[in-house]
């Protein structure tokens, strides 16, 4: 038989790692009222934005550090879509570090044939394309309804998208590390309840940070907390111009690649430091 007879290699499968991305989707329709609870607990927090809103405008009138009460409901209705509603669902699956690493079952994500990295970004791509669904119906019932005005632009709006993107990015990558320090913790509980109560402040999640002093905002407008909802909810607003905006999309990108390195030099460490005992 001559060498252009034999029989090559086996083909490989093909890769189903993209299944990965449903896993939170389906995780959060086997179980059902989940769904209620999170539609529950995002109305009633807009229910609350907007009544504030409305009654802090009232007693002032016209507009309060450049926002008028409208684009202030808008920009509530937004963040609450985009903060709340990730929070809830981040980790819907229990696929995470700490709930592994506590049964065990971690040493099954450096063995599989994709690496602990990509199963977890998948994973990962799920939740902010979930996440974002919940934002696109939210805000379609938020602009029904009247409490969501609509972008000033069309450009405004393609920029709102890319700074989306962005801030997605940023937040996975603060997820990611937060849940990789129970390689070195005994529980990451203490560190998850930190960093949420940062996201949720210096976010512009629970207030805009236009209405924090001036020395507060310069600080927290420069951190990563403020390219997942601050820099898409203010472009979407009109609060930052087409035109002064790259600025900030290139302080996110910057972000998204510094996390993304430090993200990996984790997992480096956290591969060394993993010892599975038995056979």
């Amino acid at each position: 038989m001559s060498l252009l007879d034999r029989p090559g290699p086996a083909p490989r499968p093909p890769s189903r790692a993209h299944r990965l991305v449903t896993l939170v989707p389906r995780t959060e329709w086997a179980y059902r009222p989940r769904l209620a609870a999170t539609a529950f607990v995002i109305v009633t927090q807009v229910f609350l934005y907007v009544l504030l809103w409305r009654a802090l405008y009232r007693e002032s009138g016209g507009e309060v550090v450049g926002l008028d009460v409208d684009q202030a409901i808008t920009y509530s209705v937004l963040a609450t879509l985009m903060g709340t509603g990730r929070v809830i669902m981040e980790g819907a699956s229990q696929e995470t570090a700490q709930s592994k690493i506590r049964d065990g079952s971690v040493v099954f994500w450096f063995v599989r044939p994709l690496s602990a990295r990509r199963y977890c970004a998948w994973r990962g791509l799920g939740e902010s394309l979930y996440a974002t669904v919940w934002l696109l119906v939210g805000l379609a019932v938020g602009v029904a309804c009247g409490l969501v005005a609509l972008p000033p632009s069309p450009a405004a709006a393609s920029v709102t998208v890319l700074a989306y993107g962005l801030g997605q990015v940023v937040f996975y990558q603060i997820g990611l590390l937060v849940d990789l320090t129970s390689f070195w913790t005994i529980t990451s509980f203490g560190v998850n309840r930190l960093v949420a109560f940062a996201q949720l402040l210096l976010s512009g999640g629970l207030i805009p940070l236009w209405f924090f002093p001036e020395g507060f905002r310069a600080v927290a407008g420069h951190l990563p907390f403020a390219a997942t909802i601050n820099v898409p909810v203010s472009l979407y607003t009109g609060r930052i111009t087409v035109a002064d905006c790259w600025p900030y999309l290139a302080e996110g990108a910057l972000w998204c690649g510094v996390l993304a390195v430090l993200s990996r030099v984790m997992w480096r460490r956290a591969a060394r430091r993993l010892l599975v005992l038995g056979g």
